[in-house]
């Protein structure tokens, strides 16, 4: 037995061409009057053959058999480990590495698989010191500064990773994968004239990546620049057609414009191409009902839930829908289920109280308006909505501390002196009512009358009574 490295092998090999099935049964069979002949891409031709076939247990045989005559061989045993780390064996894949990297402690090619099998395994920092130990005695190893680029992108630190990919770039300026995480990097960074500019320089060098013109599109998205996003994501769907996600965001971006008829259709083709996308469904369903197209609205938000019973927007979307069509017993029951699925959120809540207020279920009502106020303080609208509502049952002081505040809080909203005005005069303090309404008048000039008010109080009240109902 010698070491594999010292084996001459012949690029003329009488076995080059043997039938590979051949080979792997002389492998799995020892026979021993093979080993002279292999040379290393015969094994690799082997090694793969066995792998496209996900014949994993047969490629380890065939390695195991070739070690036992050249154990010694760091080439062996990173190849064991590429098809324990392909496996997805990557405690077993690590051990064959670190076999291999002790035979050869300088091997770059193994160390930067282990550090590729590591980041597979999710073990970052262990990955990280793996690519280090290559950049310390090769500092500019392109595949060792990519690969750690981009474990430094899974860690969010993403200017840690240009500077990988920068220099990169001036190692090869033309290397297009550097550019193209340069984008994602500088996206996540909301750097994104900076993100714009590498997604450009890296289609520059490969204008068919599809992906790459979404990415464009995305960014364009973000800058507010839908017309160029439009442009960009048309580019990848002519690339390629199916490009769901790329209908989707087209459809996103005509929306963000007010051109809901184009949105709509591009939401369509998206489903066509992925019926169960249920962001397009609802984002179809919302367009629709932006327009007033209620029936049709509620039809995409039902094949919402139906792909995903815990998706609450859409119930609470479906439950709007039903409430701008007066049907609050069906708006209720949506919003019951939304706020079944997403406690924490005020504004489901909020939806909920007004759907009851509307059935008459006061007490319910104002269970649900507390309830927004412990999760919004700050929100004076509902303040003032549940102030209203216990003016309606008569609670007058609790509905009395509530407008107090608000009038305190802000000098400039006449709605809650309209309010106080009424409860006023409904316990009777004409002039104090007067006062109030004066106030509001003045906010809202637009809403006054033209009446003495010491004389025509009581049409205030009028105006009051009905415009309350």
């Amino acid at each position: 037995m010698g070491l594999f490295d010292d084996i001459e092998f012949e690029e003329g090999s009488k076995r080059k061409n043997l039938d590979k099935e051949e080979l792997i049964d002389a492998l799995l069979n020892r026979r021993e009057r093979i080993m002279p002949d292999l040379d290393l891409d015969s094994i690799d031709d082997i090694v793969n053959y066995l792998l496209e076939r996900n014949l994993h247990s047969k490629a380890v045989t065939c390695l195991n058999t070739l070690l036992d005559y050249f154990p010694y061989s760091n080439e062996l045993w990173q190849r064991k480990a590429i098809i324990f780390d392909h496996k997805g064996d990557y405690n077993m894949a690590i051990e064959c590495f670190d076999k291999a990297i002790n035979l050869n402690p300088n091997d770059e090619e193994s160390l930067i698989n282990k550090g590729i099998t590591l980041d597979n395994a999710g073990r970052y920092t262990e990955s990280l010191v793996c690519f280090d130990d290559v950049l310390n005695f090769s500092p500019n190893n392109i595949d060792a500064l990519f690969n750690k680029g981009l474990i430094l992108e899974k860690c969010d630190r993403f200017a840690d990773a240009i500077a990988c990919f920068q220099k990169i770039i001036e190692l090869e300026p033309d290397h297009k994968d550097s550019f193209y995480e340069m984008g994602y990097c500088y996206d996540y960074l909301d750097r994104l004239t900076d993100s714009l500019k590498a997604y450009e320089k890296h289609i520059e060098i490969v204008p068919f990546n599809y992906n790459a013109w979404y990415n464009k599109g995305v960014v364009q998205s973000r800058m507010g620049r839908y017309y160029y996003a439009i442009e960009s994501y048309e580019m990848a769907i002519s690339i390629n057609p199916k490009f769901s996600s790329a209908w989707y965001n087209k459809a996103n971006a005509y929306a963000s414009l007010g051109i809901l008829t184009r949105a709509i259709s591009d939401y369509k083709t998206a489903l066509i191409i992925n019926r169960k996308d249920v962001f397009a469904l609802y984002n179809l369903a919302s367009a629709y009902e932006q327009m007033g197209s209620y029936r049709d609205a509620i039809e995409n938000f039902t094949k919402a839930v139906s792909f995903d019973a815990g998706h609450y927007e859409s119930y609470f979307g479906r439950g709007n829908c039903y409430y701008q069509m007066e049907d609050f017993n069906k708006a209720l029951r949506d919003y019951d289920k939304a706020v079944e699925l997403f406690k924490e959120n005020s504004e489901l809540w909020y939806a909920k109280a007004d759907a009851e207020y509307n059935l008459g279920k006061i007490p319910e009502s104002i269970s649900s308006y507390k309830t927004v106020l412990a999760l919004s303080p700050d929100n004076q609208q509902a303040s003032l909505d549940l102030a209203n509502t216990y003016i309606e049952v008569e609670e007058y002081e609790l509905a009395d501390n509530i407008l107090v505040s608000l009038t305190s809080a802000n000098h400039s909203w006449a709605e809650p002196y309209y309010s106080k005005a009424k409860l006023y005069f409904l316990q009777g303090e004409v002039e104090l009512g007067l006062n109030y309404i004066e106030m509001a008048f003045t906010m809202n000039p637009h809403e006054r009358f033209e009446f003495e008010f010491e004389r025509d109080w009581e049409k205030v009240l009028q105006f009051l009574i009905a415009r309350d109902n």
